[in-house]
């Protein structure tokens, strides 16, 4: 057994210092150390693929970022570590829990497989492991492993953390009520009918013309990071692939990270209804810098036009909900330009646009032709000169 500050001191000394999770009681000691501990920050996801997306997002702004949950949440965090940290080359540590380990202490019925498969899972996904330091002496050789490993690999190292492997640490720091009071009426101003409105293109190229190349722009996966590119490649935008949902947790990590740097996530209405957690940690952190725009044209455009349940959905409402500061509706052109002049300043708030569109894309869209590495590479040296 170690002292959480016997792995954490020599591991921020290697540069890590920005954490996001979720709970675990194998974790607790080694969560609130971080929380107490000034220089160190961690920011509380919703769920584990989150925490996956705002560390890379983070390591694209140049933290070195650690990962924590529960062995429990591994299948939740499968899809961004196969698709977005492996496919980008984003090398995060990512430390998980191993409830209902075989032979170790009795556990809850729900952790009795996930016990048995945590490892597997990891040499399956082809992601580098080691179980987590036991004694102070290990620690060094430990970390010094997985610096090693991440520089050279570009890829995220796992460590798995065992019953009792950090000893007790109590929260010292008490968490600041909220205050807030919330008034969520919200009236979404939609003016036209569905043959009035846009395709998703000539939105993109308002974007282009309205933000210029000053603005970080994440977009989300499918033909909306395709219709980007053919609009107009620039360095400063990155197109997201896989990772279904990850797109605004990858963002709100830039934007943590790049305080001064307006980042516009461009949002799609399938994807965001697959994590729409994301947006209660977008409105808690709040990021004054962070725009999230929602293209919603109520279909899974990018896999064959079946509809979503969004013809029902108050997005703005939703938002107002979360605690985002400034919430905007419409589904003319004309006013989404206005909008984007209108929040386009380094500090107006973090902002939610819900945009209504037309379904469908150009008939011969082609695909990037920069690969994921070469994305990542170019758009983080465009983040970290900010």
């Amino acid at each position: 057994m170690i002292t959480a500050d016997n792995f954490l001191t020599p591991a921020r000394e290697l540069g890590f210092n920005f954490f996001t999770g979720t709970p675990c009681s194998y974790l607790k000691p080694f969560i609130n150390y971080v929380i107490d501990t000034d220089g160190l920050d961690f920011i509380d996801s919703v769920n584990e693929g989150d925490a996956v997306a705002i560390a890379a997002g983070a390591t694209v702004a140049g933290k070195r970022a650690v990962v924590m949950f529960q062995n429990s949440g591994l299948g939740n965090a499968v899809n961004p570590l196969t698709s977005l940290t492996y496919t980008f080359n984003l090398p995060v540590m990512v430390i998980t829990t191993l409830r209902g380990e075989p032979g170790g202490a009795t556990d809850e019925p729900q952790h009795e497989l996930m016990g048995q498969i945590t490892t597997a899972m990891l040499e399956t996904m082809k992601m580098a492991w080691a179980y987590f330091p036991q004694t102070e002496i290990e620690v060094m050789p430990a970390l010094k492993l997985a610096d090693d490993y991440m520089k050279k690999n570009n890829q995220p190292y796992v460590f798995v953390m065992r019953k009792d492997d950090i000893a007790e640490y109590k929260l010292q720091k008490k968490s600041a009520a909220s205050k807030k009071e919330f008034n969520v009426i919200h009236k979404d101003r939609f003016e036209l009918d569905y043959n009035n409105r846009e395709m998703r293109t000539p939105i993109l190229e308002a974007i282009q013309k309205h933000l210029g190349s000053e603005v970080a722009v994440v977009a989300t996966t499918g033909k909306t990071g395709r219709e980007l590119y053919e609009v107009g490649d620039r360095e400063n935008q990155f197109y997201m692939v896989g990772s279904m949902g990850c797109a605004l947790a990858f963002g709100l990590g830039v934007a943590l990270c790049k305080p001064n740097l307006k980042v516009l996530i461009i949002d799609g209405d399938g994807a965001l209804l697959m994590r729409t957690g994301s947006m209660a940690t977008v409105g808690a952190y709040k990021p004054k810098n962070l725009i999230h725009l929602l293209i919603d044209n109520e279909v899974h455009d990018s896999t064959g036009g079946q509809g979503t349940v969004t013809g029902g959905v108050s997005f703005g409402a939703v938002a107002a909900g979360f605690g985002y500061d400034k919430i905007y509706s419409t589904d003319t052109l004309a006013t989404f330009e206005n909008i984007l002049d209108e929040v386009k300043s380094k500090n107006s708030g973090v902002t939610f646009i819900h945009l209504k569109t037309k379904k469908g894309s150009p008939e011969k869209l082609g695909r990037p032709k920069v690969t994921p590495a070469q994305v990542s590479v170019r758009f983080a040296a465009f983040v970290q000169e900010k």
